[in-house]
């Protein structure tokens, strides 16, 4: 062996520089490869009767076996996917009705994703970035997504895929220089724990304004009321007691009364 190849062989090995990874899945590929993926799950699943792995569905729609899975774990944690067990997928009720109604009427079929993403990570981070102002330039949306992801510079791609999803499904609207403002909402069910309830927006001192949802039940209030002789309690006085109950459960509380004599003092 020559000193050349000694020295090429005692050379050591460049590592990698590790790269942090994002605490949230984000799209590997474009909105236009993700719609084809969702489309053809449904497709694959036989609209979700029997679980599929991802080559299953690289066969159905032509794409790169690579691109479907790794849009995977983005779509399951969006709940466009659930995965029965390992490797093995089926596609969401609201990603069926999507693909179903997208060959006839792909703007109103939009409406089926809207509503899961409105439950998920980014779909509120935009709901409550919108109800803040009327609009958001897609650079400060972009951080708002970043530091709920947990993601760095290197992500950078992955978050501008993930706007314009979200601004394919119409949850946001973007106009021509990249000014997004809030998208239909209308018709938008959000019944999970984190997207419950209207938003509130509280700020604490110049510049500090956080959001925070109110719960999506009202407030129970449990009144005790004494009476010292249960002749008091006349047609009068109980009229004044309900108006003066009705007023205390306003505006957001329930209130339940529990009446009883007080025991007399000797």
């Amino acid at each position: 062996m020559s000193e050349d190849q000694d020295q090429k062989t005692e050379q050591p090995i460049k590592q990698r520089a590790a790269k942090l990874s994002a605490e949230k899945a984000l799209p590997y590929s474009g909105s236009d490869v993700i719609v084809k993926i969702i489309k053809g799950y449904v497709v694959a699943s036989n609209a979700g009767e029997s679980p599929v792995k991802y080559t299953d569905v690289a066969s159905a729609t032509g794409l790169n076996s690579s691109s479907v899975s790794g849009n995977n774990a983005f779509l399951s944690e969006s709940q466009i996917l659930t995965s029965p067990k390992y490797g093995y997928y089926v596609p969401s009720e609201e990603a069926i009705r999507y693909a179903r109604e997208a060959a006839w009427d792909e703007e109103k079929a939009k409406l089926h994703l809207r509503k899961v993403i409105a439950r998920c990570w980014y779909g509120q981070v935009a709901i409550q970035n919108l109800a803040l102002r009327s609009s958001l330039s897609r650079g400060d949306f972009k951080k708002s997504l970043a530091i709920k992801a947990g993601a760095t510079e290197g992500d950078a791609v992955a978050l501008d895929r993930l706007i314009d999803f979200i601004v394919y499904t119409g949850l946001v609207l973007q106009d021509n220089t990249g000014v997004l403002t809030k998208g239909n909402l209308d018709e938008i069910e959000t019944s999970s724990p984190e997207a419950a309830g209207p938003v509130q927006v509280i700020t604490q001192g110049k510049g500090d304004i956080y959001v925070q949802n109110k719960a999506e039940n009202p407030v129970s209030v449990v009144l005790h009321v004494h009476l010292r002789d249960w002749n008091d309690l006349t047609p009068e006085n109980a009229a004044r007691l309900r108006e003066w109950l009705d007023k205390v459960g306003k505006p957001c509380a329930n209130v339940e009364a529990e009446i009883g004599t007080s025991p007399s003092s000797n």
